[in-house]
């Protein structure tokens, strides 16, 4: 992709030839007769694009609204008001440049903050000016501005999900508890919504309380797993994630890698927990669904699994951990349960 913005040779004016016609690569879209390799292409055109920056030379092959070339983000992204009226969106930057004043033209007038917008651009590319030759694309990924499979692949590891599948591998926990912190990172935890989309006939309603089953609701939302979660931040001060992508996403940023391994296992505890006894409810009839049960297994897992930790200190740690959680939920069983909306 990268060789066929800035390089000559047979293969890119071949497919140059094919593909392209009077279009650029950054205008050119794909179409149900196009080859895989090129759809492949095409597929991956936009994510290549924003990794990297136009050096502007004749201003042929860039495009002045969508592609990067002067700062840091698309002037679609800098100037969305005007981008939303502007009559040609995929005008590139030597049509635009080769004529003073600018070839922009809007469906409407430009009032108000519009016409500030306006001015700002203006001013903001004034400088810039057409010179012989083509435009450079500039791959941002690595220091000499070369294009590198490695550097693409380091890149969306780091900034996809940062909790990958790797991750989950290495928790020290049992296998089966890892399958299913995958399963619930993919979103496919047989909860009742998952079961409605597999043709299952049954309510879908939460065994706890009226609201709908889901995923986020189930280990997230429902009053009985908020209460859970209160109870984890007076044992630890840990916050409740605000969804499960949140979770498996930015949640723990600011930890160092050796807490947010300990605060993994013990979620994944306290979550296979509640999944247990959810089924306990729902195959076992067992009549309710306790906050206690919950806490009590939890904690016993978090116990058990101590010694699978690199180190004593880790064990020690969920061992306290442990203790803390149960310590807390005898405390609200002496004191009866009313005493458990102090936490909701």
């Amino acid at each position: 992709m990268v060789n066929l913005l800035n390089t000559e040779s047979i293969w890119q004016s071949l497919l140059r030839n094919k593909y392209l016609t009077s279009k650029t690569l950054t205008q050119v879209v794909a179409k149900p007769n196009d080859s895989h390799f090129w759809r492949g292409l095409m597929h991956i055109k936009d994510e290549v694009l924003h990794n990297g920056s136009f050096d502007i030379k004749d201003g042929t092959n860039t495009r002045f609204w969508d592609d990067k070339w002067v700062g840091d983000k698309p002037l679609k992204v800098k100037y969305p008001s005007l981008y939303n009226i502007v009559r040609d969106p995929h005008t590139t930057v030597s049509k635009v440049l080769t004529t003073r004043p600018l070839n922009i033209s809007f469906t409407r007038a430009l009032v108000g903050n519009k016409l500030t917008e306006s001015l700002s651009l203006v001013a903001r590319i004034s400088n810039v000016e057409l010179v012989e030759g083509s435009d450079y694309f500039r791959w941002r990924l690595t220091n000499s501005g070369l294009f590198s499979v490695r550097s693409l692949y380091l890149y969306n590891m780091d900034t996809q999900t940062p909790f990958r599948h790797k991750k989950i591998w290495k928790m020290k926990n049992p296998l089966k508890i890892k399958i299913f912190f995958g399963f619930l990172q993919r979103g496919v935890v047989l909860t009742k919504d998952n079961l409605a989309r597999k043709n299952w006939k049954g309510s879908q309603k939460c065994i706890c309380c009226n609201g709908n089953e889901t995923i986020q609701h189930l280990f997230l939302d429902c009053p009985l797993t908020k209460t859970i979660w209160r109870i984890i931040f007076f044992a630890t001060s840990l916050t409740q994630p605000r969804s499960i992508n949140h979770m498996f996403g930015g949640w723990l940023s600011n930890q160092n890698k050796r807490i947010r391994n300990l605060i993994w296992v013990g979620v994944a505890a306290i979550y296979w927990a509640i999944w247990r006894c959810h089924n306990d409810v729902i195959f076992n009839q067992i009549k309710s669904n306790s906050i206690m049960h919950v806490i009590i297994r939890g904690a016993y897992w978090l116990r058990t699994w101590a010694p699978l930790q690199h180190d004593e200190t880790a064990a020690d740690a969920l061992s306290t951990m442990s203790k803390k959680l149960e310590v807390i939920a005898l405390e609200l069983s002496n004191k009866g349960w009313k005493h458990i909306y102090c936490l909701i």
